[in-house]
């Protein structure tokens, strides 16, 4: 039986001792920097480069430091060696802190961790098997230097709770020491996969998968035999809008990594062609319009011709030109007087650049030491080279676009991290198979996670009676019922909001219709309360709400192309238009409203028909 107050008296006493020795490295360290900065303007140019260099990595150490006093380890293993006569004690956690034994979760002998106490093993940096055996193993959660979880297991002793700290469920931030501690073997087996080759994380919403695909960015870049091939300003992250690179940027902050270029692919594309410009995702006024606009654009797309020149709207004009209507090029001029570009358009004059200089470059400015110890400012093209790319959502990405990103990318390596959802396609043109950019993945580079389902059993059931092929488990809870409201006017849809929102206790709430312009007036009403998101049925993609309030559903969301001009269209419009209602509502986790002129499933009986 073991003494529980003992094992938390102790494991506090080496908590405050570890954090001691930690603010003490802290303190040196940043002495350390400040006679450094003192003394840099007195080097030479190329003793300056130097010194930034380590200014740098210390002001990351520093970082580094500061996270570990506030949480220094989640994990203490006790370990026998073969040649070994006592056990060492280690620990594992974030970063490493040499002077108390602490080691980086990248480490190779961290994989211990997840191992039951007895016989382990681990692959060391030299290839040799290094074996081991595991008598005690602790588990903990540090946060701001208080053990609020603690639990202890042995050889010949269960695992047992030693203490546990009632803290809210309801975490406004990424908490590594926490995800870690709970993440598989098997996902573990996932992140330290061999590197060369591409990768695909696939999964629906709430299975995990960004998590796992930034995990895997940052064992890349801080793996000691690794960390040479994939440095942070080497790497390059792919996310869908702003939003989503805010918690990109944060989640990678988290796990250390904060060099990272994280962007947009429109960004991407401006800044390889030096232009200014407004983007826009799809152009037009109504929904059928930009679905015709957008599909004689792929259709130019696919039949550029060769020796252009220019790189924008003029040139855009005579490439469209022979497959516009008459309506879509006075379209084009309206787009054209606004400096507009959408993802087609850019993804075209990136291929016409990449033609023309047989790479993708941006101009940047450096600095050339003269002989006799001056420097002089010079700038020109820098080829874009990457040792990782991440494209998130990659179901969204048009063909060529994914084939652009890819030949910035080592060829020898050819890092790839794919992260998405085939099975949610909500673009026109976009990837429909890995023939299309030809790649190959299987085995272990293929990885499809399980829907961890969050929704209700109602929910479920609904969208199941829509024609939906899902799963509904026992174990889920039944929750509220489904609600649908027939409503004549917008206005009135943004008053049976306010009621289904009235007195509700609620996290987040997603007000969800198909096209932007519908959804302004909720916009405006909805303004002062930040626990409401409004967006559109495409951006939701990725996201989750505790409440999800559908408005605007109408036929018109299901438009339809019965000119056999368009017979080749039709039916790739028809998938995506299931698929992108499909997105919308699995994002609701508790509850689910449906708001508009008709009822859901009436007009995807109809529309299917």
């Amino acid at each position: 039986m073991i003494n529980k107050e003992t094992i938390l008296s102790q494991a506090r006493t080496h908590l405050a001792d570890v954090r001691a020795a930690i603010k003490a490295g802290f303190k040196q360290l940043e002495n350390n920097l400040k006679s450094s900065k003192e003394r840099i303007s007195s080097l030479s140019y190329a003793n300056q480069m130097v010194e930034n260099i380590i200014l740098a990595n210390g002001k990351k150490r520093t970082g580094e430091l500061a996270h570990l006093e506030g949480s220094p380890y989640f994990v203490r293993c006790d370990i026998l060696f073969p040649d070994d006569k006592k056990e060492s004690e280690i620990y594992f956690g974030k970063f490493g802190f040499d002077e108390k034994s602490i080691y980086s979760w990248v480490a190779p002998a961290s994989v211990m961790r997840f191992e039951k106490p007895g016989d382990v093993s681990y692959k060391r940096p030299d290839g040799m098997i290094q074996k081991a055996r595991l008598l005690r193993k602790d588990q903990y959660m540090i946060v701001d230097g208080k053990i609020k979880f603690l639990s202890t297991e042995g050889i010949d002793a269960p695992r047992e709770l030693v203490y546990e700290e009632y803290f809210s469920a309801q975490k406004t931030g990424f908490v590594l020491p926490e995800i870690v501690a709970q993440m598989e073997k098997a996902q573990d087996k996932v992140i330290r996969a061999h590197h060369v080759g591409p990768f695909l994380i696939s999964g629906p919403a709430g299975s995990g998968k960004t998590t796992l695909a930034l995990h895997r960015v940052a064992y890349l870049a801080q793996s000691p035999d690794l960390s040479h091939l994939y440095a942070s300003k080497s790497i390059i992250v792919f996310v869908q809008d702003e939003g989503t690179k805010e918690y990109f940027s944060h989640l990678l902050a988290e796990l250390g990594i904060d060099e990272v270029e994280i962007t947009t692919f429109q960004k991407w594309a401006f800044k390889i062609l030096g232009m200014d410009g407004v983007f826009v995702d799809r152009y037009g006024d109504s929904e059928y319009e930009k679905d015709l606009y957008e599909f004689q654009k792929l259709k130019a797309l696919a039949k550029l011709p060769r020796n252009l020149i220019g790189n924008d709207l003029s040139m855009l004009e005579k490439i469209y030109g022979p497959h516009f209507s008459d309506s879509q090029k006075e379209l084009f001029r309206s787009q054209k007087a606004g400096n507009i570009y959408d993802r087609i358009d850019l993804t075209l004059l990136l291929k016409i650049f990449h033609r023309r200089n047989k790479e993708l470059s941006v101009v940047k400015e450096y600095y050339v030491e003269q002989k006799n110890g001056k420097v002089k400012k010079k700038s020109g093209p820098v080829p874009l080279k990457y040792s990782l790319a991440v494209i998130d959502e990659f179901q969204n990405y048009l063909p060529d676009q994914l084939n652009l990103i890819k030949t910035c990318v080592n060829e020898r390596t050819r890092a790839v991290i794919y992260v998405g959802d085939m099975g949610q396609q909500v673009k026109l043109g976009t990837i429909r198979q890995w023939d299309d950019i030809d790649e190959r993945m299987d085995g272990e580079r293929k990885v499809v996670l399980e829907k961890v389902y969050r929704n209700t059993k109602n929910i479920l059931k609904f969208i199941k009676k829509l024609g939906y092929g899902i799963e509904i488990i026992d174990q889920l809870r039944d929750g509220a019922a489904v609600g649908e409201y027939v409503l004549e006017t917008k206005d009135k849809e943004i008053e049976q909001v306010r009621k289904i929102l009235k007195d509700k206790d609620y996290s987040t709430v997603g007000i969800l219709a198909k096209e932007s312009g519908y959804l302004s007036d909720f916009r405006e009403f909805f303004s002062d309360n930040e626990k409401v998101h409004v967006m559109t049925m495409n951006e939701s993609q990725g996201v989750e709400f505790d409440v999800v309030i559908l408005v605007g559903i109408s036929r018109e969301m299901f438009a339809s192309y019965a000119d056999d001009k368009y017979k080749d269209f039709a039916e790739e419009k028809r998938k995506i238009d299931r698929d992108l209602l499909y997105v919308a509502l699995t994002r609701a986790v508790s509850e689910l409203h449906i708001i508009g002129r008709e009822k859901l499933e009436e007009l995807v009986r109809t529309s299917a028909a």
